[in-house]
C-alpha cells in the first residue's frame, strides 16, 4: 500500500542516510552558560555583501551620523540584501578591509566610529501579522537583511517566495557539527519567540505539516521549544518536533530532508521542487525581530569555544565587530606563536588569515582549539584506496576518484563524477588515514568548474546579444528597403502625364519665353549687319573697290537672315532657347569671316593681275555650285513638307540659299571684273582656285552631313535629348576646321604672291 507523504510523516516514522560519522562532541565547553552580552568596541568593521549574491549600493559617505538599524547599503537586484549600522556613530572610512574568508583578500567594507550612545533609528513594531499582507512581510524580511544563518547565508526571502505550493515546512535544529552551541542556547533562552517566528512563516507559506527537526543531544532545547507550542496553542498535529538522533552531517539540508521524510532530493534540484522549504532556527529568530520588532538582522549568537579559551560560552555580538576585540573580552591572547583561529566548527570550518576580519552574518562559532585538541596538519600521504571515505560520504559520492581528477585538473571528468554535489561536510576526510586534505581539492575543483560555467554563460550571453543585433540591423536594412520601394511606387503613381496640368503648364511657359529668344536673335542678326555695312563705309572711304564692300554687306545680309530663319525653325520646333542663341552667334561669326574673306581675296586680286579667263572659270565654278546649293535647299524643303515641316520656314531658308549664291555669282564677277583690269598670274589664279575648291569640298561636306542627320530625322530615328546639341557641335567643328584651313591657304597663297611681286620688281 502506498501511502502519501503526509500519512508517512504522521506515521511518526524517521528514516536514515548512507554514510555519516560520529565524532567527538565537545558540546559541553560552551552550552554550560547562558548568552552573555558584551560591551561596544570603539569601531565596526562592516562588510558591504555578507551573503551569497550581490551586494547592495552605498547609502552612505565618510562623515554621516548613522543610528544603530540604519540601513547603510540598498539592494540591487533580487540576490541582493542590505547592511545596516550595529550601532549609532560616524561613518570613518569606507574601503577595503581584511575579510573573514579563507583567502583573506580585502573587500570593500563601512568603517564605523561608535559614539557609545547606542541610539536605535526609527522603528514601528507590530502586535499581530494581521496588520500585514504578504507581500509586506516578504519585503519586510528583506530590507532586514536576513540571510541563512547557519552557515550558507542564502537570502531568505528567495526561499520564502517558491514556485510551487508548500506541502512541508522543516525548521533546522539539528546542529551537528562539534563545538558549536549557539542555536542550542538560542533555543533554550528564547524558544517563545523561534515559535513566532515559525507563525510567520506558516501565514507565508501555508504548509500542510510543520517539522522542527532536533538532535537528540540537546535534551534542554528540546524541553523548551516543546513547552513554547504548547503555550503559543499551536496544533500539536500542524507542527511536530521531531528528535534525531545525532550523526554528523544530518544538520545538512538534504541528509536533514531524507531522515524527516525519506525523500531523496535528486542531483541538481531543490528542495523546493519537492514542495520543501527549509530554514535555520536562528534564521527564524531573526525573522520574528524583522517582523514583530521591527529590528534588522544586525546581531547575532556566536560560540566561543576550545580549550585556548578562557571564558567559553556564547555571546551576542553585533556584526562588523572585529575577531581581535572580540576573543580579548574572552581572556585569550592572540599574541600565543603558532595559534589558529578557525572560524566555524572543525568539520566545516576554515583558520582565519587575519584576526582583524569582523564578525559576519555566517560566523556562528570561533573555535581555538590547542594542538592536543586538534592536531595541525599531518605530511599528506599517497591514497591507499582503502575506500573509507566513500563509505563515510553522506552524498554517496566516490571521494577518491573525485580527489584524482581534482589534483588532475580534469575538471570534466570530476563533474561528470557529481562532484558539485558534495557538500563539503569534510567526513571523508576525517576518516582518511593517509591524511588527505580532501575536502581541500573538491572546494578548489568546485571553484573553477564554476568560473568555466560562468565564461560559458558570459558567451552565449554575448553571442545572443550578438545575434538579436545582427537580426535587429537586418530587420531595420529591410524596413528602410521597404520604405524606398514604397516611396518609388508612390512617385511613380503621382509622375504627370502628357494630358497633365503640369505639362501643359510648362509648355505655356516655353511658349510665353519665344518672343524674348526671337527678339534676341533679331537684335543679334541686327549687329552683324550693321557691323558689315560700318565695314563697308570705311572701305569705301578708304578708296577701296565699292563693289567688294556691296557683295560683303549682301553676304552679311544673306547670313543674318539665314540666322534669323533659323532662329524662327528653333523657336517654332520647340528647341532650347540657349542652344538657338549659340546657332545664331555661329552664324554671325561665319558671315564676318566670309566678308573679311571676300574682302581679302579683292585686295589680293587688285594687287595682282588675274588672268580673265581663269577668273571666268572660277565664276563659272561658283555658280555651279550656287546653283547645286540652291536646288539641295530646294530639295530639303521639299523633304520638311513632305515629313510634316513648315513650308514657310523651308520656303525662308530657299530664298536664304538663294540670295547667297547670287551675292557670291556677283561677288565672282566682281572679282572677274577687276582681274581682266590687270596683268595675268596664271600661277596664283591656280592657287586661288585650289583654295576656292577646297572651300567649296568643305562646305559640301557640311552640307552632305546636315542632309544625313535631317534624312536620320525623316526616317524616324529615335531622337535623344543630347542630340541636336551633338549635332550642331559636329557642324561647328567642320565649319570651323574649313574656315581655318582655308585661312591657312590663303595667307601662304598672299605670301607667296608678294614674293613673286617682289622678284618681279627687281628683275624690271
Amino acid at each position: 500500500m502506498i501511502h502519501t507523504l503526509i500519512e508517512e510523516i504522521d506515521s511518526g516514522k524517521l528514516w536514515d542516510f548512507p554514510g555519516g560519522i560520529h565524532p567527538p562532541e565537545n558540546k559541553e565547553l560552551s552550552n554550560q552558560t547562558p548568552i552573555d552580552l558584551l560591551p561596544l568596541p570603539e569601531r565596526f568593521y562592516v562588510p558591504v555583501s555578507q551573503h551569497i549574491g550581490q551586494p547592495g549600493s552605498l547609502l552612505v559617505k565618510i562623515g554621516d551620523q548613522v543610528k544603530r538599524g540604519q540601513p547603510l547599503t540598498q539592494p540591487e537586484g533580487m540576490m541582493s540584501l542590505p547592511v545596516h549600522a550595529p550601532t549609532s556613530g560616524t561613518i570613518e572610512a569606507i574601503g577595503q578591509w581584511d575579510s573573514a574568508h579563507p583567502s583573506g583578500l580585502p573587500e570593500l567594507t563601512i568603517t564605523l566610529r561608535a559614539d557609545g550612545k547606542d541610539e536605535w533609528c526609527q522603528r514601528r513594531p507590530i502586535s499581530s501579522l494581521e496588520q500585514l499582507s504578504r507581500e509586506q512581510i516578504q519585503d519586510k524580511i528583506r530590507l532586514a537583511g536576513i540571510a541563512g544563518l547557519g552557515g550558507a547565508t542564502f537570502p531568505s526571502h528567495i526561499k520564502l517566495a517558491p514556485a510551487k505550493p508548500v506541502e512541508v515546512l522543516l525548521i533546522n535544529a539539528a546542529e551537528c557539527e562539534p563545538y558549536i552551541t549557539a542555536d542550542d542556547t538560542l533555543m533554550r533562552e528564547f524558544a517563545a519567540e523561534i515559535i513566532q517566528g515559525i507563525r510567520v512563516l506558516d501565514t507565508l507559506l501555508t504548509p500542510k505539516r510543520i517539522l522542527f527537526g532536533i538532535e537528540d543531544n540537546k535534551p534542554q532545547a528540546i524541553a523548551a521549544i516543546e513547552q513554547a507550542i504548547r503555550n503559543s496553542g499551536y496544533d500539536a498535529n500542524h507542527l511536530q518536533v521531531r528528535v534525531i538522533p545525532t550523526k554528523y552531517p544530518s544538520g545538512s539540508e538534504k541528509q536533514l530532508i531524507q531522515v524527516l521524510t525519506g525523500r531523496e532530493v535528486p542531483s541538481g534540484k531543490i528542495p523546493a521542487e519537492l514542495g520543501m522549504v527549509m530554514q535555520n532556527v536562528g534564521s527564524v529568530f531573526a525573522i520574528k525581530r524583522a517582523i514583530f520588532n521591527d529590528e534588522p538582522l544586525i546581531e547575532r549568537v556566536v560560540t566561543v569555544t576550545g580549550e585556548r579559551t578562557k571564558q567559553p560560552g556564547n555571546y551576542w555580538v553585533r556584526l562588523g565587530t572585529p575577531i581581535d576585540w572580540l576573543l580579548e573580552q574572552t581572556r585569550f591572547k592572540p599574541q600565543l606563536f603558532g595559534q589558529k583561529v578557525i572560524m566555524g566548527g572543525p568539520m566545516m570550518g576554515f583558520t582565519l588569515p587575519s584576526l582583524k576580519a569582523p564578525v559576519i552574518k555566517s560566523t556562528n562559532c570561533l573555535l581555538l582549539p590547542s594542538k592536543k585538541e586538534l592536531p595541525g596538519n599531518a605530511r599528506e600521504l599517497a591514497c591507499i584506496r582503502c575506500g573509507e571515505c566513500a563509505k563515510a560520504c553522506p552524498a554517496q559520492l566516490q571521494p577518491q576518484e573525485l580527489y584524482w581528477h581534482a589534483r588532475a585538473q580534469e575538471l570534466d571528468k570530476a563533474q561528470a563524477q557529481n562532484l558539485l554535489d558534495c557538500i563539503e561536510c569534510g567526513a571523508c576526510a576525517y576518516v582518511c588515514p593517509s591524511d588527505i586534505p580532501l575536502v581541500q581539492y573538491y572546494r578548489i575543483a568546485k571553484s573553477a568548474i564554476r568560473h568555466d560555467q560562468q565564461k560559458q554563460q558570459k558567451a552565449e550571453a554575448a553571442k545572443i546579444r550578438f545575434e538579436a543585433r545582427q537580426a535587429r540591423l537586418e530587420a531595420e536594412k529591410q524596413e528602410r528597403e521597404n520604405r524606398h520601394k514604397a516611396a518609388s511606387a508612390r512617385r511613380r503613381s503621382s509622375a504627370p502625364t502628357p494630358d497633365s496640368d503640369a505639362v501643359q503648364a510648362a509648355l505655356a511657359r516655353i511658349k510665353k519665353a519665344k518672343p524674348s529668344a526671337e527678339g534676341e536673335q533679331d537684335m543679334a542678326a541686327l549687329r552683324a549687319q550693321r557691323k558689315a555695312e560700318a565695314r563697308a563705309a570705311k572701305a569705301q572711304k578708304a578708296g577701296e573697290d565699292p563693289k567688294k564692300a556691296a557683295v560683303a554687306a549682301a553676304i552679311a545680309r544673306a547670313k543674318a537672315k539665314q540666322a534669323q530663319a533659323k532662329g524662327d525653325t528653333s523657336a517654332d520646333n520647340g528647341a532650347a532657347l540657349p542652344e538657338d542663341r549659340r546657332k545664331a552667334a555661329v552664324a554671325a561669326a561665319i558671315a564676318k569671316a566670309k566678308a573679311k574673306l571676300a574682302q581679302a581675296q579683292g585686295d589680293t586680286s587688285a594687287d595682282n593681275g588675274a588672268d580673265p579667263t581663269e577668273d571666268r572659270r572660277k565664276a563659272a565654278v561658283a555658280a555651279a555650285i550656287a546653283k547645286a546649293k540652291a536646288k539641295q535647299a530646294q530639295a530639303k524643303g521639299d523633304t520638311s513638307a513632305d515629313n510634316g515641316a513648315d513650308p514657310t520656314e523651308d520656303r525662308r531658308k530657299a530664298a536664304v540659299a538663294a540670295a547667297i549664291a547670287k551675292a557670291k555669282a556677283k561677288q565672282v564677277q566682281a572679282k572677274g571684273d577687276t582681274s581682266a583690269d590687270n596683268e595675268p598670274a596664271p600661277t596664283e589664279d591656280r592657287r586661288k582656285a585650289a583654295v576656292a575648291a577646297a572651300i567649296a569640298k568643305a562646305k559640301a561636306k557640311a552640307k552632305q552631313a546636315a542632309e544625313k542627320d535631317d534624312a536620320s530625322a525623316d526616317n524616324g530615328a529615335a531622337p535623344t535629348e543630347a542630340a541636336p546639341a551633338a549635332d550642331a557641335n559636329a557642324r561647328k567643328a567642320a565649319v570651323a576646321r574649313a574656315i581655318a584651313k582655308a585661312k591657312a591657304k590663303q595667307a601662304a597663297a598672299k605670301e607667296h604672291t608678294q614674293r613673286d611681286a617682289a622678284q618681279k620688281t627687281d628683275d624690271q
